[in-house]
């Protein structure tokens, strides 16, 4: 990318025009850190989607509410990038020329530990609590 950039061309455009270094490995992982609450959301509805379907019996799966939390506790990571924005700042000290946990960055490290792992957390009791639930209609049919 960055050699179409330079190359000259006047259909050549550079994003990075100006940035440092390290403002660009901020927004980089500023970038996948985002698209990684992309795919978390993504796994969030698709577990509530197929956990909320009524079953055999016309009953859902509790478990679904956990799906559904876990969503809601991603929406709010998502936010949390935003109280680090811009992102070329985000993961860089006060001067802004080396990689820090500063507070922009603690700011997007509080919604990475306490929201986008308390969704991975709901996640998990979910998949449990829909283990027991297929478990316990196996030996209800068994009996």
């Amino acid at each position: 990318m960055h050699l179409v950039a330079n190359s000259g061309s006047a259909f050549a455009i550079n994003g990075f025009a100006g940035l440092t270094g390290a403002q660009e490995l901020s927004f980089w992982l500023a970038f996948i850190l985002f698209n990684g609450y992309v795919m978390l959301e993504v796994i969030c509805l698709a577990a509530f989607y197929f956990a909320s379907r009524p079953r055999a019996g016309g009953r859902p799966n509790p478990a679904a509410i956990w799906y559904f939390l876990a969503s809601v506790l991603v929406v709010l990571a998502f936010i949390s990038t935003v109280w680090g924005a811009p992102a070329e700042k985000t993961f860089l000290d006060d001067s802004g020329t080396f990689l820090a946990l500063g507070g922009r960055g603690f700011r997007v490290l509080i919604g990475l530990v306490l929201f986008a792992g308390g969704a991975t957390m709901c996640l998990l009791i979910g998949a449990v609590a829909t283990a027991r639930r297929k478990k316990a209609e196996r030996q209800a049919l068994v009996i």
